[in-house]
């Protein structure tokens, strides 16, 4: 159960965090797309590997839960994907 959430939460959140990484360059992400979703994959992979080391399972299970609320609600507030789009 503990690999099966740690994979959801970690999904989203890695890509959130490529998205933010993409508002912040000052170049179009177009431009990138393909080193985007591989630097997603590998932010993945060891996002599920952080989750697969502790023994107790809660503390970084919560920990995802909140790291994915406070990318999603930085999201919110680039032009890219929130204020301005």
């Amino acid at each position: 159960m503990r690999y099966a959430l740690g994979t959801v939460l970690s999904l989203p959140l890695s890509l959130m965090l490529i998205g933010l990484l993409a508002a912040g360059l000052p170049m179009p992400w177009q431009e990138w797309l393909v080193l985007q979703l591989v630097a997603a994959v590998l932010l993945w992979m060891l996002l599920v590997l952080l989750v697969a080391l502790p023994a107790k399972a809660k503390p970084i299970l919560v920990a995802l839960g909140v790291a994915n609320l406070a990318a999603w609600l930085a999201l919110q507030a680039t032009p890219l994907y929130g204020v301005g789009a």
